[in-house]
């Protein structure tokens, strides 16, 4: 199945598209709780992320879900160290591996992101971090997708609002192999320039 949803920020942190795979791994924790592996989850543009009015919006990424792991196994697993945050780099202070469990209670560790109570109470809605290695992220490249006829929703939806016909997910897909290198960033997020905003204030989501 295929998921959609508008974003309200994207700074490179959720999702994280770096390293050549793709990482959900905070804000969204419904989205994060129910989806399956082979599911198609698309973020689109909207008025708060960038202007883009309803009707309008763009498509800033779209993965397919080909693995999912939870907070402690991802903050362990070899494979994803490099997704831990570090300092001094625009990509290492992005990372969204922050969360694992002591004597059974979920600790975070550093992070440029989500430090107050509130944000990882939301994380903490879902442990599970959805992972792809099958991906297109365009960020501030965004492209318009109107003409395959995907359902987006008008407004912000938490669990993701499910595309009609999987022909349509199909042929898009499809466009963009043809079109883009998958597993890359065609474009850098939206708030690249403005990480010192972002790592004060972090960024929302819901």
């Amino acid at each position: 199945m295929m998921y959609s949803y508008k974003m309200t920020n994207d700074v490179g942190f959720a999702p994280n598209p770096f390293h050549r795979v793709l990482t959900l791994a905070t804000c969204k924790p419904q989205i994060r709780a129910t989806k399956k592996l082979g599911d198609i989850i698309a973020g689109f543009t909207s008025k708060t992320l960038n202007g883009d009015k309803v009707g309008y919006e763009r498509l800033v990424f779209i993965m397919k879900v080909t693995s999912i792991i939870d907070y402690d196994s991802y903050y362990r697993d070899q494979r994803f160290k490099l997704k831990k945050p570090k300092s001094g780099d625009g990509i290492g202070m992005r990372g969204d591996n922050i969360y694992y469990r002591e004597n059974g209670i979920y600790k975070q560790a550093i992070t440029y992101f989500h430090r107050s109570e509130r944000e990882m109470a939301h994380d903490l809605g879902s442990d599970r971090v959805l992972v792809s290695n099958d991906f297109f992220y365009f960020g501030e490249a965004a492209i318009p997708v109107d003409r395959f006829g995907i359902n987006i929703p008008k407004g912000q939806s938490s669990y993701g609002v499910k595309t009609a016909d999987i022909k349509k997910a199909n042929a898009l897909w499809d466009f963009l192999k043809m079109n883009f290198r998958k597993n890359t960033l065609v474009g850098p997020p939206h708030f690249w320039k403005d990480d010192e905003v972002f790592r004060t204030t972090g960024p929302g989501c819901k």
